[in-house]
């Protein structure tokens, strides 16, 4: 590659200026000036050594061979240096060498001596290169200007071998002598060719206008100097992909990945794999797309085998240094792990856990199928990559969380967390199959035999309760538009007042009877249609009437418009309830899941109300035993006791209080549950299942058999069963409650009457003793005295 004649130089090599350095030397007091006297003595006795321009084929010619040998002594003085360093000496700003070591030669010369192309360079690169060498030099020559170089060009070569590597070559131009042809054209300061913005870079057109190259030769040498730069340029070159992950294809990426590990390692015919780890919920995801530029897992992995499956997840889980493994052909192992690579014609094998923040994200698989190949300082090589590939992996890991997190809001909303590990699988699965180009569909989300428990914490009578505050507001408005009619009679003639007393007459006539919804609806429709209008039109028409219109309008609840004071106290009342019971439950929901993991939802009504589903099924890694479901029982039971205690130390405080009921559903046969996604909830499955969903919706309103009175009451807690062993636990537990004085000494026993789709069922029934909450209870001892039930 010659582009002397491309960028029109002028150049000639001569060693004047090497030799007037040796004579600078000479004349110096020291004891090494005898080196350069003898330099300067034997570099005489070759005359065409010493001439303005040398041909440099005549250097190696017999009778100049020696004086050329004393030169490159004085260069490369170290003895046998020449082996090791990369460097080249050429004519000024020619790469094509007149003299090159045997490194250099076999880096970057073809068979006829001539320079290489490197493979990441065009030679419009190259000439645009020699250029920002060559006009610094004649700038600080010719007018004592000094600017910045350029960075020295990184050149990449693939080797025989087929291994890409880097190098960074550096010019030393000391010994170039820039000779103008011409008269110089006269340049002040930088500012004639330098930018404005950023003085210590030149503009290059500019310079060429300004000093055409033509006007120039070059006299002396150069010396090129390559540094190897292939451990810091691969490096380099993956951070760079893994910072524009996003913008390169999964393909180009392991591209860049295996150019990488062949550069560091200098062997072109390894086989390079990586394989994608992720560990969620405690299953290792290794499917065919996490798996698609792995070799050796890929390959070891048998569709419809789980044993080598097993193996690899057993063996990576165990993983945390590098592993060298050789001469594998000779193995006697006869695991199935083996007997695969064996199959595979594998002599040695790297395997380089990739590790993100301590946690497993995947593996770099490095194999070759000959012997001798590897070494184990290669393991210490590997650990200039890890870093980039540990991060590229973990954020592959992200985006697959990302995907997961994605389907279970767009599907699920929010999930308890007791079950979220199910919906993670189910997930996985769905974006894993959208990887492999399947059309996925979401699969059922089921949890077999677990135990429900149900309470319910209601307002008695509320629907009556709230009806009356309604009827009552209802009255008060109705007086107040009554009174203001009347007097509005009293003072003007207006026949159509008469007719609105007689509608206030006939609303309060009926609402006196029973308010229904409909009623309801009429009378505000009343108000806001016609007798507020009126009032209205009196107010600006009549000025005796203002003040009684205005304090109509002022008793007027401002968002509703209507009359709220007795609605709002009832209001105020069971916000009071709500709010307490459910402080109350998610506070002591915290301190029971610690005893096991379960599921546990609450429903706010004129009251609160919540399931509790228990079982194995729910939970991946602990072992489920029924003295978790026992203890479940007696907290549900205790935490009853307690909220009436809390409802009653409270009431006080509030105007005309309401009364609470408590029920307890008591279910020992396990049943089935299933996420319905149209209702994005839990449902019960199967026919026998529902008839527990049926019971729940029933009992509230059960009547004791043979009479009219309702089960639930205020200060006592209701447990409705239908088999006797029901019953049994939970006597068992009041008779516990009962020692500690939290519960009265009468239990009451009845059957209840059938209801619509539930038959035989019967009750307990017990009353709370009448003391302030100030105690609580120990878990712990929650779980001993259970254990005694």
């Amino acid at each position: 590659m010659d582009l002397e004649h491309t960028v029109g130089i002028h150049s000639f090599l001569d060693f004047k200026l090497l030799i007037e350095r040796w004579k600078e030397l000479a004349d110096n007091i020291h004891p090494s000036t005898c080196l350069y006297h003898d330099y300067l003595n034997r570099i005489l006795k070759f005359p065409e050594l010493l001439k303005d321009d040398i041909d440099p084929l005549i250097l190696n010619n017999e009778e100049n061979k020696l004086g050329f040998g004393v030169i490159l002594s004085s260069l490369i003085p170290l003895s046998g240096q020449d082996e090791k360093k990369i460097l080249a000496i050429s004519k000024p700003f020619d790469y094509n060498p007149i003299y090159a070591t045997p490194a250099f030669s076999e880096q970057f010369l073809t068979h006829d001596k001539s320079i290489k192309l490197p493979d990441n360079l065009d030679y419009e690169q190259i000439s645009f290169n020699k250029k920002i060498q060559i006009y610094p030099k004649i700038l600080s020559q010719l007018y004592g200007i000094q600017i910045n170089q350029f960075p020295p060009m990184v050149l990449k070569f693939r080797g025989s071998n087929g291994v890409n590597r880097h190098y960074q070559i550096h010019f030393n131009t000391q010994f170039v002598r820039v000779v103008p042809k011409a008269p110089l054209p006269p340049i002040h300061d930088q500012s004639e060719f330098c930018r404005i913005d950023q003085p210590y870079e030149f503009e290059l057109e500019r310079l060429k206008n300004l000093l055409p190259l033509e006007m120039f030769e070059f006299h002396g040498f150069v010396m090129m100097e390559a540094n190897d730069l292939t451990v810091a340029q691969s490096v380099a070159t993956l951070n760079a992909a893994v910072l524009k992950q996003d913008e390169v294809s999964a393909g180009e990426f392991m591209l860049i990945v295996e150019d990488a590990v062949k550069s560091l390692l200098d062997r072109g015919e390894l086989k390079i794999g990586v394989a994608i780890l992720q560990n969620i919920s405690g299953r290792v995801i290794m499917s065919e797309s996490r798996l698609a530029y792995s070799y050796l897992i890929r390959e070891l992995l048998v569709p419809g085998s789980e044993g080598p499956y097993r193996a690899i997840v057993e063996f990576l889980s165990k993983v945390d240094n590098p592993v060298f493994l050789k001469d594998i052909q000779e193995q006697a192992d006869d695991s199935e792990l083996v007997k695969l690579m064996v199959n595979l014609g594998l002599q040695e094998i790297i395997l380089y856990p990739l590790r993100h923040n301590g946690k497993l994200v995947g593996v770099l698989e490095i194999c070759s199928v000959k012997k001798g190949i590897f070494d184990p300082l290669m393991l210490h090589t590997l650990n200039y990559l890890a870093p980039s590939l540990s991060l590229a992996l973990h954020r592959q890991a992200e985006n697959l969380d990302h995907k997961i997190k994605a389907i279970i809001r767009k599907n699920f909303t929010a999930i308890h967390p007791v079950v979220e590990w199910k919906f993670d699988e189910i997930a996985l699965d769905y974006v894993l199959e959208e990887e492999e180009g399947k059309k996925p569909e979401i699969q059922p989300i089921l949890f077999k035999d677990v135990y429900p428990l149900y309470a319910a914490v209601d307002v008695k009578n509320s629907s009556i309760e709230r009806n009356k505050a309604i009827h009552d507001d209802f009255v008060i408005q109705l007086d107040k538009g009554k009174e203001i009619l009347k007097l509005a009679r009293s003072l003007h003639y207006l026949p159509l007042l008469d007719s609105l007393i007689d509608q206030i007459e006939e609303y309060k006539r009926r609402i006196n009877l029973i308010l229904l919804s409909e009623e309801e609806v009429r009378i505000t429709e009343f108000f806001l249609r016609e007798l507020e209008p009126t009032f209205v039109h009196l107010g600006e028409t009549y000025p005796d009437l203002k003040v009684e219109v205005k304090s109509y309008f002022d008793a007027l609840d401002p968002k509703l418009q209507i009359i709220n004071i007795h609605r709002k106290t009832f209001e105020s009342n069971l916000q009071f309830i709500n709010q307490t019971i459910g402080t109350f439950l998610d506070e002591q929901e915290a301190m029971v899941q610690k005893i096991y993991p379960h599921y546990f939802e609450k429903f706010k009504t004129d009251g609160i109300e919540y399931n509790i589903y228990i079982g194995q099924s729910l939970v991946k890694d602990q072992k489920f035993d029924l003295m978790y479901l026992k203890n479940l029982r007696l907290w549900q039971l205790q935490s009853l006791v307690k909220i009436v205690n809390l409802i009653e130390e409270k009431r006080v405080k509030y105007e005309n209080p309401l009364e609470i009921t408590q029920l307890i559903l008591a279910h020992s046969t396990p049943i089935s549950i299933s996420f319905r996604l149209d209702e994005r909830k839990f449902d019960v499955e199967g026919a026998y299942n529902i008839r527990y969903e049926i019971m729940k919706k029933r009992i509230d309103k059960a009547l004791i058999s043979g009479t009219q009175e309702r089960l639930v009451q205020p200060g006592k807690i209701a447990i409705v069963y239908s088999q006797q062993r029901e019953a049994k636990e939970y006597l068992d537990f009041i008779t516990f409650l009962q020692n500690k004085g939290e519960l009265q000494d009468q239990i009451e026993e009845f059957d209840l009457e059938e209801m619509q789709g539930v038959h035989g069922l019967k009750a307990i029934r017990v009353t709370v003793a009448a003391k302030m909450l100030g105690e609580t209870e120990n878990p712990s001892k929650l779980i001993s005295q259970s254990k005694k039930g």
